[in-house]
C-alpha cells in the first residue's frame, strides 16, 4: 500500500470522525497519516502497518485519561434527558394549567413544565419530574425536606 493509499484512508477516517460524536476515529486517522509518511520514505509494508498500529494504539491509550476528565467520570453516563424523570427541581414561574405556563429549574436549566394532576403550583415549590413529552416536563409537587 503506497503513501497515497494511507493518505486516502486517513481522510476517510477523518470524515468518519467529523460525522460521529466521538474522538475514536481521529487517532486512527493520525496513525494512517503517519503510516503514509513512513511509506513516503520507502519503508516496507510491514513497517507501515507497525507504525499505523503503534501510533493509533498509543494515541487511544494516552488520550483516555484526558477524555475521562473531560466527561467528568470513569463510567459512561446516560443522556441527561434520559435521567430527567425522577429528578427534582424548583418552580421558577408558577405552573398554571389555565394559562398553560410554568417553568421549573433542574440543575441550572429551566424547563417548560405542566402539573401532572392539573393543580396550580406556586413559585419556589419543590417538584419531581414524572414524565417527559418533547421539551415539556410533567411534575408533581413534593414536600420540601430542607425546611
Amino acid at each position: 500500500m503506497g503513501y497515497i493509499g494511507w493518505m486516502i484512508f486517513g481522510v476517510v477516517l477523518l470524515v468518519a470522525e467529523i460525522l460521529t460524536p466521538t474522538f475514536f476515529f481521529l487517532w486512527f486517522s493520525i496513525g494512517s497519516f503517519l503510516a503514509g509518511l513512513t511509506a513516503m520514505f520507502s519503508f516496507s509494508l510491514g513497517w507501515q502497518v507497525l507504525v499505523f498500529a503503534l501510533s493509533s494504539t498509543l494515541l487511544v491509550l494516552l488520550t483516555r485519561p484526558i477524555a475521562r476528565k473531560l466527561s467528568k467520570g470513569d463510567s459512561p453516563k446516560k443522556m441527561y434527558i434520559d435521567g430527567l424523570v425522577g429528578s427534582r427541581g424548583r418552580v421558577t414561574v408558577e405552573i398554571n394549567p389555565q394559562l398553560e405556563k410554568g417553568l421549573v429549574r433542574i440543575e441550572g436549566e429551566d424547563w417548560r413544565a405542566a402539573s401532572l394532576n392539573g393543580e396550580t403550583i406556586p413559585v419556589d415549590s419543590l417538584v419531581r419530574v414524572t414524565r417527559l413529552e418533547g421539551t415539556l416536563i410533567y411534575v408533581e409537587r413534593i414536600a420540601d425536606e430542607s425546611k
